[in-house]
């Protein structure tokens, strides 16, 4: 077989390859022509036809056909298969044996199933694998610490808003007790109202007290006070005296 420089042409596992092989205007049409693949530099006869025939092989894989008018054959290959790979040319019988018209490298590798995850291979970067890795378990780790905050969010609301209802409550139940313990501070024969500015916590309490009938200078005058109202620093509490001084009486200073 005579030398030639070969044309590469790459397919992935159940493609079609289709080459064009032109001949000189020396042959003729009628004159047999082949696909072969080179197998220890002989010719593995594959498929052949002439003139205008269409021919296919024995397999139905190769089919061959021969155009008069533009002096080339067609040759087509499908559902290609990794173990097609190999060296093929057109060629046609002379008395030295076989005459190359064109010569084709083909290779054939395997498709990659969609879908399918591989791992990293001799084409891939194997940069790209530890990235895929670390991407998912940066995701999965997000997602994780957001439910922990939104769920510790839900139980701080929740803790909040119990501690208010219960302040209101303590509150209500001490505003009852003060109230209880303030009635009882009246003196017998009089009565008493007790009353303050601001609230208790934040400013003096006071009483206001309606006597029944007119007081002399000598009768006593107290009022009690709860310890609760008093307040526990004696430096901030404040005394009043209380005279009453005597109205005139028939006339009289």
């Amino acid at each position: 077989l005579q030398g030639q420089t070969p044309d590469t042409k790459r397919r992935r596992e159940g493609d079609t390859l289709s080459v064009q092989c032109p001949y000189p205007a020396g042959i003729s049409d009628w004159q047999t022509k082949y696909w072969c693949r080179r197998v220890d530099q002989t010719c593995q006869e594959l498929a052949w036809t002439y003139d205008r025939y269409r021919r296919e092989s024995e397999d139905g894989k190769i089919t061959m056909e021969g155009d008069t008018t533009n002096k080339t054959v067609s040759i087509t290959m499908t559902d290609l298969k990794a173990e097609d790979s190999g060296t093929y040319f057109c060629a046609f019988k002379n008395y030295n044996g076989y005459g190359q018209l064109r010569t084709i490298s083909l290779n054939v590798f395997k498709a990659h199933i969609p879908g399918v995850f591989q791992g990293p291979s001799s084409t891939q970067p194997r940069s790209q694998a530890p990235s895929l890795s670390g991407g998912n378990t940066f995701l999965i780790l997000s997602v994780v610490l957001l439910i922990l905050l939104v769920l510790a969010l839900i139980a701080s609301v929740t803790l909040y808003v119990r501690h208010y209802k219960l302040l209101g409550r303590t509150g209500n139940r001490e505003a009852e007790d003060t109230s209880d313990r303030a009635e009882g501070t009246a003196q017998p024969g009089s009565t008493g109202r007790r009353g303050s500015s601001q609230d208790d916590s934040k400013g003096p309490a006071y009483f206001n007290l309606d006597m029944q009938s007119h007081p002399s200078a000598e009768d006593p005058l107290y009022c009690n006070v709860e310890p609760s109202q008093a307040h526990r620093n004696p430096q901030n509490v404040e005394y009043a005296v209380i005279a009453f001084s005597q109205s005139p009486r028939n006339g009289r200073d």
